[in-house]
């Protein structure tokens, strides 16, 4: 009977380890394609959140809209080259919205003012987009954006005036383009404050 109960609790011991190995921070717990690389998942999210805000922060400031501006996003991505696109997402500001679970797909929400599409000009379309970007982990351990879906660039109304003013001094723009440039222009500088007239004495 001794050597019973000696074997039951030895079962307990063993059972009770187990489990302490399988705690909320265990990789075991995360989704099998997550590696949490020592990381918990606070960590993880935490890194996932700051990457993120970085690779967004520089497309609404549209960098990727200038020649040269893919160049700045090389640290958050693997990406190698500047994703084609015919739309411009004009937005107002951004979130990165946290998963419940661990996971390499994160998704951030953007407030839209509109968008402006090769060939058809700018629409006003005020709402909510979604954008889910992958996040991976390196062989060096650096977590780094390999997906972006969709691909067109989410920019401020700023960045947006300013790339459109750009394509309008290009002289090889066509007449129909131009008017959808200069539409786009006078729609997207009524989001800003105007000045008020000044009062003449009479």
């Amino acid at each position: 009977m001794f050597r019973r109960l000696h074997s039951t609790l030895l079962l307990f011991v063993l059972v009770g380890a187990v489990i302490a190995q399988l705690g909320p921070n265990s990789q075991m717990n995360a989704q099998p394609s997550v590696k949490l690389r020592g990381r918990s998942f606070a960590e993880l999210l935490a890194a996932q959140k700051v990457l993120l805000s970085n690779y967004c922060r520089l497309d609404f400031e549209g960098a990727r809209l200038q020649s040269s501006g893919w160049d700045r996003f090389k640290p958050f991505t693997s990406l190698r080259a500047n994703p084609e696109f015919t739309r411009v997402v004009v937005v107002t500001r951004f979130d990165i919205e946290a998963p419940e679970q661990p996971s390499e797909e994160l998704n951030a929400r953007f407030q839209t003012v509109g968008f402006y599409e090769e060939g058809e000009g700018f629409t006003a379309a005020p709402s909510s987009d979604r954008v889910a970007l992958r996040v991976q982990q390196q062989p060096n351990g650096d977590l780094l954006v390999t997906e972006v879906r969709p691909e067109a660039p989410h920019v401020s109304p700023r960045a947006a005036i300013s790339w459109l003013n750009v394509r309008l001094a290009n002289p090889k723009v066509t007449e129909l383009e131009r008017a959808h440039l200069k539409d786009a222009v006078d729609q997207l500088n009524k989001l800003f404050p105007q000045p008020h007239p000044v009062a003449t004495s009479p």
